[in-house]
């Protein structure tokens, strides 16, 4: 890999996303310790980095009255912040997606249920959310979760416009949406990542063995999956049929391993090392 932007923060990290468009997006605070439990939450001021090439911009959000745990751009450069977890209490329920301007102001406010694991918005500006188990069979209050599918699309504005519940999901573990014509999914107890063109199926693949893969991404040999922190693995892939072939290092020009976050999404892989941010060559 190839260092892509020399990058240092004093700030704590606290998640990233890469856009549909290769820009990457980081999350950062002040804050030692996160409590996603906590009601009301606290009030805290968050910066997101938004690296695009060579250039980094810098978004303050003051007094976000939530933990955002996911970040994607809009097509019109607006931000969405979603936090993963959402209280339900009687007829209450958090707004736990809010869109902000690139000067850091609140556009809308909306709810897109509890347990989310991830959150990508392609170029027609729909949002794509997929559900851990929590979410999809309820708990902090939801009898009847918003989740319940596995993976739901939503509008700009929240409203539902598809739903996975034909796919029986338990736990969505992988997302990868590189456009509308390619929506990646990975899923469990059945094992299948699935493609979607247009929100309808056109490719199903069996993944092989138990492989709770968390993020992935199709190179020209196969696929890429990071199936923990600390692991990445190359899988082969025949007759639509996945399998884990070898465990990968990701290293530097120089053969040394880079250690830190890694983000993947299309065919854009970065790594968030000690002194700068890596890129896949």
């Amino acid at each position: 890999m190839q260092k892509w932007i020399e990058y240092s923060s004093d700030l704590n990290f606290i998640g990233g996303q890469v856009t549909r468009d290769g820009t990457l997006l980081l999350l950062e605070n002040d804050l030692q310790e996160l409590d996603f439990f906590q009601r009301p939450v606290p009030k805290n001021n968050w910066i997101i980095k938004i690296i695009k090439g060579v250039n980094i911009e810098t978004v303050e959000l003051k007094n976000v009255p939530f933990i955002p745990t996911e970040v994607d751009l809009f097509s019109d450069d607006t931000l969405l912040l979603v936090q993963g977890r959402c209280l339900k209490d009687g007829k209450y329920v958090e707004r736990n997606a809010r869109r902000y301007n690139s000067n850091g102001q609140l556009i809308a406010a909306f709810t897109l249920g509890d347990g989310i694991e991830h959150v990508h918005i392609d170029e027609t500006d729909t949002i794509w959310v997929s559900y851990f188990d929590e979410g999809i069979f309820g708990n902090f209050g939801w009898e009847q979760p918003m989740g319940s599918e596995g993976l739901i699309a939503y509008s700009i504005n929240g409203q539902k416009m598809w739903g996975a519940g034909s796919y029986g999901i338990i736990d969505c573990y992988a997302l990868n949406v590189v456009n509308s014509k390619e929506v990646y999914f990975y899923y469990y107890d059945d094992f299948f990542l699935v493609q979607l063109n247009g929100m309808k199926e056109t490719i199903r693949y069996r993944i092989e063995g138990d492989n709770s893969i968390e993020q992935f991404m199709f190179d020209q040999t196969g696929l890429i999956g990071q199936v923990d922190i600390n692991t990445i693995m190359r899988f082969r892939i025949k007759n639509r049929t996945i399998t884990s072939k070898e465990k990968i290092q990701l290293i530097d020009k120089n053969g040394k391993i880079i250690i830190g976050p890694v983000f993947m999404r299309g065919p854009f892989l970065y790594v968030y090392g000690k002194d700068g941010i890596y890129k896949n060559l």
